[in-house]
């Protein structure tokens, strides 16, 4: 399922100008670089998953709870207070959150994420974003990784 996923993830997107939703996805899992964790307490695990997160192989732990009943918002809202916690306390982790079937915690690190988001900023990939959500999900992470690194 997460493969399937990964290489819709990988086809061009309009949206994005012909670049792909996320190009990194298949290359990661394809490197053995991503764990998935099927969870039944979803903050139980990633709290856990984050704790170790430094000491693993892995560049990215995808968290699924099927049983989540909170909307992608409340699950977004969840992982960006964590994210606060983390500027403050100077971790370099990054929580993402994706809600359909499933709520999925992605945990990685913010620094990757920068790098990444970097490399799609170059080929236009946010071109198309609207100023709101370009703030909140680029300028913001920006700003909460460097201020807090002070």
């Amino acid at each position: 399922m997460i493969r399937e996923w990964a290489e819709e993830l990988a086809k061009p997107s309009e949206h994005n100008n012909g670049v792909p939703a996320c190009p990194f996805a298949l290359p990661a899992i394809e490197a053995g670089e991503v764990k998935t964790v099927a969870s039944n307490d979803l903050w139980t695990d990633a709290l856990a998953e984050i704790a170790s997160f430094s000491e693993n192989e892995y560049k990215v732990v995808m968290i699924f709870d099927s049983d989540y009943s909170g909307s992608y918002e409340d699950l977004e809202q969840e992982c960006m207070m964590l994210n606060n916690f983390f500027a403050v306390a100077g971790k370099d982790l990054w929580l993402l959150a994706y809600r359909q079937d499933q709520a999925i915690v992605f945990i990685q690190q913010c620094s990757e994420l920068e790098k990444a988001a970097a490399k799609l900023d170059k080929l236009g990939y946010y071109d198309n974003y609207d100023s709101v959500s370009y703030h909140a999900h680029i300028d913001g992470r920006q700003y909460r990784s460097t201020e807090h690194a002070r």
